[in-house]
């Protein structure tokens, strides 16, 4: 077997390197750039003082490749050149169809579960309305008149903002300040305040208020922040704690926004710890809800995905039941490049990577959609080829019992559903 640059016998690994970064073991502290070839994700790496000059390049085993792959050893500075998309069109003769809205202006809206199928959705107007919109017919009911934000202090970072979520059964709805301390859950069908809840005050402003339904034991449960590193499961109708602990076992991990796998068996954190530094992370939450209320703490169902230096909140999503698209390659601002990684909810490691997705994530068992400042893309999340567009459209929710694909534009809801 050759004897390679590095200095080992072994095979060639998939990306050239620069004369001066052959022997990644000595070289810990190196800058260096990631040169795209136009193949997908492959690119060769260079340091920065071979940036302006192309490099005579060498080949090193596949062991030392590694090294700057898995961030092991040197410092990635940024990207050069373009990816490359592979393309396989397909025909989406989904279809477009606009309602009105009794106001103008919508603070929130999010699909509301319907047992009929109907294209139900929950509206949160800017004068505090919370609505039923039943987009087919057109019609809107009130269900309570008046939602208040949290009160801005003069040191907050990031302004408050209301957010909706709905439990599976769509009975509940959560309203939740993000970036603030408070959420309450509204009973839909009497429009009584049925839970109120505090995330704490640690860094609040840094992240959404963690908040997520899911069914347990065919009853509707919430679960919330109630402080920085502590995650707990409340009944949503009794607000009966189903978490009770001496103490979590959060070790320095500060929760963030949380995401339920379709079938309500897993579910994820976008979290972070100081640094700050994000890291997403994936847990069982069955195990959580009928065994072990130390799990989401660190259970031995928890899975650390990756980590996002001075970076975190970005569009996640899932795929099924068993993966999870993480948006952005590399870490944020220095180095990030526009695409996701496709991670395993089983063990935690990812699947596969490709660039071209840009924007908030929605998907199914066979599509990703992303919805950047130009329209929809539509992708292939297990082969990361570009399947279609719908240019214009800019969605910002995806109904859980129809499919559909929505957003607002000036006081219209604007649904698109897959064909």
């Amino acid at each position: 077997m050759e004897t390679l640059a590095c200095g080992h016998a072994g095979f060639a690994g998939g990306s050239r390197v620069c004369p001066h970064l052959i022997r990644p073991a000595e070289r810990r502290d190196a800058e260096y750039l990631r040169l795209l070839t136009g193949e997908g994700l492959t690119a060769d790496l260079a340091c920065t003082a071979c940036d302006v000059e192309p490099p005579a390049w060498e080949t090193i085993c596949e062991d030392c490749v590694a090294l700057y792959d898995a961030g092991e050893t040197g410092y990635l500075f940024g990207w050069r050149g373009e990816p490359g998309i592979r393309e396989r069109p397909e025909t989406f003769a989904g279809t477009k169809s606009a309602s009105r809205l009794p106001e103008r202006q919508v603070l929130d809206f999010t699909g509301l579960p319907s047992a009929d199928g109907r294209s139900l959705w929950l509206v949160l107007t800017r004068s505090g309305r919370l609505l039923r919109h039943d987009a087919g017919s057109g019609t809107s009911t009130l269900i309570r008149k008046r939602i208040r934000a949290d009160r801005v202090t003069r040191r907050a970072r990031t302004l408050p903002r209301l957010r909706l979520h709905t439990s599976p059964d769509g009975r509940y709805a959560a309203i939740v300040n993000d970036y603030g301390r408070t959420g309450h859950v509204i009973d839909l069908d009497t429009g009584r305040p049925a839970l109120t809840f505090d995330g704490g005050d640690f860094d609040h402003e840094r992240v959404e208020l963690s908040a997520a339904f899911t069914m347990h034991e065919d009853r509707a449960v919430l679960v919330h922040r109630t402080a920085g590193t502590r995650l707990d499961v409340s009944d949503a109708a009794t607000g009966r704690l189903l978490t009770s602990r001496d103490q979590d076992q959060g070790y320095g991990y500060f929760h963030g926004a949380l995401y339920v796998s379709p079938g309500g068996d897993r579910i994820a954190d976008d979290g972070w710890v100081p640094g700050p530094t994000g890291v997403p992370c994936v847990w069982d939450l069955r195990r959580w809800l009928d065994g072990n209320v130390f799990e989401a703490d660190g259970g031995p169902t928890r899975r650390t995905l990756c980590r996002h230096e001075f970076g975190w909140r970005g569009p996640v999503c899932w795929i099924g039941d068993d993966l999870l698209a993480v948006y952005g390659i590399g870490r944020p601002i220095i180095e990030h490049l526009p695409g996701v990684r496709v991670f395993s909810a089983v063990n935690g490691e990812l699947v596969h990577a490709f660039a071209g997705p840009r924007g908030d994530l929605f998907a199914s068992d066979r599509h990703l959609y992303a919805a950047g400042c130009d329209g929809l893309t539509i992708w292939d999340p297990h082969t990361g080829e570009r399947l279609g567009s719908v240019p214009g459209f800019v969605p910002s929710r995806r109904h859980p019992t129809t499919g559909e694909l929505a957003g607002l534009d000036d006081g219209f809801l604007i649904r698109w559903t897959p064909g």
